[in-house]
């Protein structure tokens, strides 16, 4: 843990990096005996809990405080000081302790426990994020939550009503589309005993997540959670014109499309978003290839055309494009290469061969290249 000290007397400062060193495996980024430049030693520094003296000369502790949290909300604060008379006011500003001197180890020690409880707290509370592409997951802080579902026809519902999250989702529609082939009695039994398996799995799991019911309709409800498909085309619409300066943006968004949407389930009913997604990853990395291309960034437009090819290898573009830079890198191995690889998959999955156009050009371009 990084911990950054504020203590007007050297004598107390020194004593306190002492007592933290004593009682565990601390990293003191900074011990100043004065304020002045503190904003900006937080800022580089980045520490993860204060030491801040009550009375740091003429500077009133508890109003530097409260200015520091402005900028660094989430830095805790504990305030030292020798006189308890202060105490009403650290704690209205939210600090996190508060430590009279001369400072002793127990009472230090159940300062940093509190800091870890209030971690452990928060982390528990932190946003989930659900991944769809190109499978389902929950993650919080990072880490992937281990969610058990008793069936697979229980996550699969959930995944659906998660396509239409926070809109209400008929039962009926729901019997239809997922127990149409028994009769409508126990049809409704299986959607009641599937929606109460999702509630269970949810609230053991999930609980920042809901299902409500109501007009014969279900509802999930996501809180404050994410949802990596919905971010993503929030995201490509908010994209601006592709340039110099918004070139990184949109290799960015490119990178975050990890695949296609619940590819890896392969619900019949995800098809079409999934052809929709997908058809919108490909046109807006068409888009940028051809612009790396133009500013003769071909490392980077090699790279994206591969992994075009290699995601969806059916489509004829990126082996087109990867000759064209490879002819203008002057590596012609690959060039026949690509040429090579894609006869082989025109023939063998479409029973067709390439284009005229391009079969001129690469007979144009082996002429050329023999006489070289």
């Amino acid at each position: 843990m990084k911990i950054m000290l504020v203590d007007d007397e050297p004598l107390a400062l020194q004593f306190l990096e002492t007592q933290l060193h004593s009682i565990g495996d601390f990293k003191i980024v900074g011990a100043y005996h004065t304020s002045r430049g503190l904003m900006e030693r937080i800022k580089e520094k980045k520490p993860e809990l204060l030491f801040l003296d009550i009375k740091i000369g003429s500077v009133n502790g508890v109003e530097l405080a409260a200015s520091i949290q402005e900028e660094h909300p989430n830095l805790p604060i504990v305030f030292v000081t020798g006189y308890h008379e202060y105490a009403v006011q650290a704690f209205e500003l939210n600090a996190l302790d508060y430590i009279v001197k001369p400072i002793q180890k127990d009472r230090l020690r159940k300062t940093i426990h509190r800091l870890d409880t209030e971690v452990q707290k928060n982390a528990s509370h932190a946003p989930i994020r659900i991944n769809c592409m190109p499978t389902l997951q929950f993650l919080q802080n990072g880490e992937t939550l281990p969610v058990q579902w008793r069936t697979s026809k229980a996550k699969e519902v959930f995944c659906y009503l998660l396509h239409h999250a926070e809109k209400p989702v008929r039962k009926d529609v729901l019997v239809e589309e997922f127990w149409e082939e028994k009769e409508p009695e126990k049809a409704f039994t299986q959607l009641y005993s599937t929606i109460y398996v999702i509630r269970k799995t949810l609230s053991a799991s999930v609980p920042g997540l809901s299902l409500s019911s109501a007009n014969q309709c279900y509802q999930l409800h996501l809180g404050d959670a994410e949802v990596d498909v919905m971010e993503w085309g929030n995201q490509l619409t908010k994209l601006p014109e592709l340039t110099e300066h918004s070139l990184s943006s949109y290799q960015g968004l490119l990178r975050k499309y990890k695949g296609d949407y619940f590819s890896a389930e392969a619900y019949a009913w995800a098809e079409s978003e999934q052809r929709q997604l997908r058809e919108n990853w490909y046109k807006t990395a068409t888009q940028v290839g051809l612009f790396l291309e133009e500013q003769n960034i071909v490392e980077d437009a090699i790279s994206l055309y591969l992994r075009m090819q290699s995601d969806y290898p059916y489509i004829a573009h990126s082996y087109t494009r990867l000759m064209h830079v490879y002819d203008v890198s002057g590596v012609s191995g690959q060039v026949v290469n690509q040429y090579e690889r894609l006869k082989q998959m025109l023939e063998e999955e479409f029973d067709i061969a390439p284009e005229a156009e391009l079969v001129d050009w690469y007979e144009s371009w082996r002429e050329r290249h023999m006489q070289a």
